[in-house]
C-alpha cells in the first residue's frame, strides 16, 4: 500500500469559544462571560486574534458608533475586567502575554487551535486537502469540525458590523462544511447512510442547489434513478413557481447524466472513485 503523508490534525486545546456561548474554557468547563458588552468585547478580540483592534472599532462594535461621554474610560474598564478574568482563569503570565495594550488599541494573542472557530476552519481546510485522495478521512475531519458547534455563533452578542459579518461568515461556513461532509460520504461510496440526512437538509435549505445535486447522485448510486429524477423535478418546480427561474446548468447537467446513466456517476469497479461532482 502506498505510504502517503497525512497532514497532522491539530490537537483540541480550545480555551476560547465563539460557537455557542462566548466564553473561556478551563479543564473542559465553559466559563461564560457575563454582560452583553463584555461578551462583545471578547468576541471582537477573538475574531481578530493576533491583530490590533483599534479603539474606534471597539466603539463601533460596543456602542454602534454613537457618541458616548467618557467612552474611552468605559472601554478601559471592560478591558480591565477581561484581563482580571484571564488572570483568575489562566494565571498572571497568561493575562499579561495574551491581552496586550498598544497605543492604537488592543490585541488578544491566541493560537488557531485555541479558538473553536479558528480550529473549525483549520479542520475544514485539512478535509479539503484530503477529499480527492481519502474521502473517508475528509468526512471524519469534517465531522470533527462540526462537533465544535454547540450553539449559534456569537450567542448572546449583539455587536456591530464586525460581529454581524462574522456571524454570516461562520454560518455559511458551517452549511458548506455540512455539504462537504455529504459529498465526502458520496465520493467514498457510502451514500446510503446520508440520504435521509440529505433529504432533511434539502427541506431546510431548499434554495441550496448543491444539496439537491448530492441527493440526486446519492439516490442514483443507491439504484433509485426514478427518485433522483423526482427530486430534480421537485427542485425545478419550486424554483419556477417561487422565483420564476430554471435550475442552474450544473443541476440540469446532473439530471441529464442520471437520465443517460453517465459512467462518471458510478464508483469504479476497482474501488477507486470517479469524479461525480463539478
Amino acid at each position: 500500500m502506498e505510504d502517503r503523508h497525512l497532514s497532522p490534525v491539530p490537537e483540541r486545546t480550545v480555551i476560547f469559544k465563539l460557537f455557542g456561548s462566548v466564553g473561556l474554557v478551563r479543564d473542559g468547563r465553559l466559563l461564560a462571560i457575563q454582560g452583553g458588552r463584555q461578551r462583545t468585547l471578547l468576541a471582537t478580540l477573538l475574531i481578530n486574534s493576533g491583530k490590533v483592534v483599534t479603539k474606534e472599532q471597539f466603539f463601533e462594535e460596543l456602542w454602534e458608533g454613537r457618541g458616548l461621554a467618557k467612552a474611552n474610560n468605559a472601554l478601559q474598564a471592560l478591558i480591565t475586567r477581561l484581563r482580571k478574568l484571564l488572570r483568575s482563569t489562566f494565571g498572571d503570565d497568561f493575562a499579561r502575554e495574551r491581552l496586550v495594550t498598544l497605543p492604537t488599541g488592543y490585541v488578544l494573542h491566541a493560537e488557531p487551535e485555541e479558538v473553536d472557530a479558528k480550529l473549525f476552519e483549520r479542520l475544514v481546510a485539512l478535509a479539503h486537502a484530503e477529499l480527492a485522495a481519502d474521502p473517508v478521512r475528509a468526512r471524519d475531519l469534517l465531522g470533527e469540525a462540526l462537533e465544535l458547534w454547540d450553539g449559534p455563533v456569537l450567542e448572546g452578542v449583539s455587536g456591530g458590523p464586525m460581529c454581524h459579518s462574522s456571524v454570516l461568515h461562520y454560518e455559511e461556513s458551517r452549511l458548506a462544511a455540512v455539504e462537504d461532509r455529504f459529498q465526502a460520504s458520496i465520493v467514498a461510496g457510502i451514500q446510503g447512510g446520508v440520504i435521509s440526512e440529505l433529504k432533511k437538509m434539502a427541506m431546510l435549505y431548499p434554495w441550496r442547489e448543491r444539496l439537491a445535486e448530492m441527493l440526486m447522485v446519492a439516490l442514483y448510486r443507491s439504484g433509485r434513478q426514478a427518485d433522483a429524477l423526482r427530486e430534480y423535478n421537485l427542485v425545478r418546480r419550486r424554483l419556477v413557481d417561487e422565483l420564476g427561474m430554471e435550475p442552474s446548468s450544473m443541476l440540469q447537467d446532473r439530471m441529464q447524466a442520471i437520465l443517460n446513466h453517465d459512467p462518471s456517476l458510478d464508483l469504479r469497479p476497482d474501488g477507486g472513485r470517479r469524479q461525480a461532482f463539478g
